[in-house]
């Protein structure tokens, strides 16, 4: 489950990286808190699974 949350929170980073770059490119701050704010979403979840359930051993 460790594994889970850490592809999780990768996931959510590069979200919001893709965010990051779609509202720079496009010009479209709607745009981009959007994406960027799903991808915080995704990063959260995958940071309280990491502690819910600890690193894996």
């Amino acid at each position: 489950m460790w594994y889970f949350a850490k592809i999780l929170e990768v996931i959510g980073l590069a979200q919001v990286l893709g965010g990051l770059y779609i509202g720079m490119s496009q010009d479209d701050l709607g745009l981009e808190l959007k994406i960027a704010l799903i991808g915080v979403g995704i990063f959260a979840v995958g940071r309280l699974l990491e502690l819910k359930f600890g690193r894996s051993k």
